[in-house]
């Protein structure tokens, strides 16, 4: 009896834990439901919804670019785009092994590809771009076999005119892994690489947008639920003429060098060739390793800026600058008289004339105009190394322009102490003698240099050069670099030479010679790897100058023979044009 008591007490407390152990766990399953279907209601449903919603991205199309007439010189055409979803991918790996069949690229790239966004399942990520018809219907034919795998369009560039200003415009590329984590990229994303296109990237680069599709259980759309548009970056226009442009480069055909046609008075760039040159469209397409590597190595470097990144010996184009040392220091004036026998010693040593014969006697104006060697070489000796690396400063040499292009050069103004730092030797009088002639250790560019003259034509003033005159309707104005104090008489001597280097019998650049009266300095430079280098700057008209030119070929021999009519072509050439539309006004 007590035992049976005791039984039931044992199964009564039985029976009471069990209900509280149940009662227990009712109420977590309820808490649980409570938290699921009304607390986290929003978030689960948003993991529901995803589950059934797929984003395909809208890549903006790039701003278009103009030149300085609305000329179209790159714009966007459509093109087709293959991509994968993760989410709806079905046998991963058949499906990536057929499509690496398809597409011509190795399965590790588009498995890369996908690593990188690795957590964006739901979203489509490309994988190439550029698609040909053929390659789009193979994709289609197969489309039951390529689960996740879908074609959309999206905006190519188009450089209009080929190769025509390609240094200038520059090219565009998919976004690297390191440019991804540097700015507000995606995967996939073009982004400029030189030229315009890089340094005004932000501005023409655009908005991207996205489309959301619902899908069913094996990834097909049903139906679109949600887009938001990409936005279309800004255009932009340019100073460039198209036309004086293709000129330029028509000129250079078959050549090595640079052509730079400005407007003094602002700064504004008219046109400015680089040859050889490339053709960016080849980027706008899935560039194979062995043609960007045959691109890099070619000994003709098509990828430099010779005008902003091609380092030289400006040659005789340089006397301009040590004469207007040697007459702002009062070194010189005209009364002072250098006689040229066509070779000049100093101690043990000969410095020749490039007139072999000799000069006679000459003035600073005639040693301009006649670009007399032994005379800039005695000058030099009297202004001294330090005199000569300061007014080369003071003009610009040894210093970026600031044009609006990246990859621009510096150049080289030797100094006494730098040399000594570099090869810890002394500077010599031999030294003087080859930087009075512009050669030596002395390196500029071809933007330099022109601007060495746009402030001489200026009166001392000199704009930064720059190429985009408008970002949509937003006008770039003008900007002074620097004012360089020079006096009148110093201008005038100087201008005097340059005029009669074009104008006067026996002046070296007289081919250059024209009606529209133009003045300007030849160079013929010495080259330790070929034949020598030809330099031509000039200006018209020389009243009232509105173009300066600067041109240099590469190994292209006589200065005055070679680069003066080419300059002199090019003026008559923007006066020729500037007549046409005046005349349609």
């Amino acid at each position: 009896m007590v035992l049976e008591r005791l039984q039931d007490k044992i199964e009564e407390k039985r029976f009471k834990f069990i209900t509280v152990f149940i009662s227990f766990l009712f109420l977590i399953l309820f808490i649980r439901l409570v938290i699921l279907q009304i607390i986290e209601n929003e978030k689960y449903k948003k993991l529901a919804e995803s589950n059934s919603i797929r984003v395909i991205p809208e890549r903006a199309a790039r701003g278009i670019i103009y030149d300085r007439y609305r000329e179209k010189l790159v714009d966007n055409i459509p093109s087709f785009t293959v991509s994968i979803i993760p989410a709806d991918l079905r046998n991963k790996e058949k499906v990536i092994e057929k499509l690496s069949q398809i597409l011509n690229i190795s399965e590790e790239e588009i498995y890369e590809k996908l690593d990188r966004q690795k957590y964006k399942v739901f979203e489509a990520i490309k994988i190439k771009g550029n698609l040909n018809s053929q390659v789009i219907s193979v994709i289609e034919e197969h489309k039951l076999e390529l689960p996740g795998v879908l074609i959309h369009t999206e905006p190519k560039r188009n450089y209009i005119n080929n190769d025509i200003a390609s240094h200038i415009l520059g090219y565009v590329g998919e976004v690297s892994l390191s440019e991804i984590n540097k700015g507000n990229y995606y995967l996939g994303d073009l982004i400029g690489k030189s030229g315009i296109e890089k340094r005004y990237d932000s501005y023409l680069r655009g908005v991207n947008g996205a489309t959301q599709i619902m899908v069913d259980s094996r990834g097909r759309e049903i139906k679109i639920v949600g887009k938001k548009a990409s936005s279309k970056g800004m255009d932009i226009m340019l100073t460039i003429d198209l036309k004086l442009q293709r000129k330029c480069e028509e000129l250079l055909k078959d050549k090595k060098g640079v052509i730079i046609a400005m407007d003094p008075r602002d700064g504004e760039i008219y046109a400015m060739a680089s040859k050889p040159s490339f053709n960016p469209n080849m980027f706008s397409n899935p560039l194979e390793k062995e043609s960007w590597d045959d691109l890099i190595s070619n000994p003709d470097r098509p990828l430099l800026n010779r005008a902003i990144a091609g380092l030289y010996s400006p040659g005789s184009t340089f006397k301009v600058v040590l004469a207007c040392a040697a007459l702002e220091e009062h070194i010189l004036d005209l009364k002072d008289l250098f006689v040229c026998h066509g070779t000049y010693w100093y101690s043990t040593w000969n410095y020749n004339c490039w007139k072999r014969e000799g000069h006679g006697s000459l003035n600073i104006i005639d040693a301009i105009t006649y670009s007399c060697d032994i005379f800039f070489y005695q000058t030099g000796l009297v202004v001294k190394i330090d005199k000569i690396s300061e007014y080369s400063k003071l003009f610009g040499l040894g210093e970026e322009t600031r044009i609006d292009l990246d990859g621009e050069k510096k150049g080289l103004v030797p100094t006494a102490e730098w040399k000594e730092r570099t090869f810890h030797e002394h500077w010599m009088p031999g030294n003087t003698i080859q930087l009075s002639i512009g050669q030596g250790y002395l390196l500029a560019t071809p933007i330099q240099m022109i601007n060495v003259y746009n402030i001489i034509i200026n009166n001392g003033t000199l704009y930064k050069p720059y190429l985009v005159k408008f970002i949509n309707d937003r006008e770039i104005f003008p900007e002074v670099l620097k004012r360089v104090s020079l006096r009148d008489d110093t201008l005038n001597i100087v201008k005097k030479g340059l005029w009669g280097a074009v104008n006067k019998s026996g002046g070296t650049g007289w081919r250059a010679k024209s009606n529209f009266n133009i003045a300007g300095k030849t160079a013929t430079i010495e080259n330790p790897h070929g034949p020598s280098h030809a330099s031509f700057i000039g200006f018209a008209p020389f009243s009232a100058p509105e173009i300066s030119v600067m041109v240099f070929l590469e190994g292209g021999g006589s200065g005055g023979e070679i680069a003066a009519p080419i300059a002199k072509s090019v003026i008559e050439e923007y006066y020729k044009l500037k007549k046409e539309r005046y005349a349609r006004k």
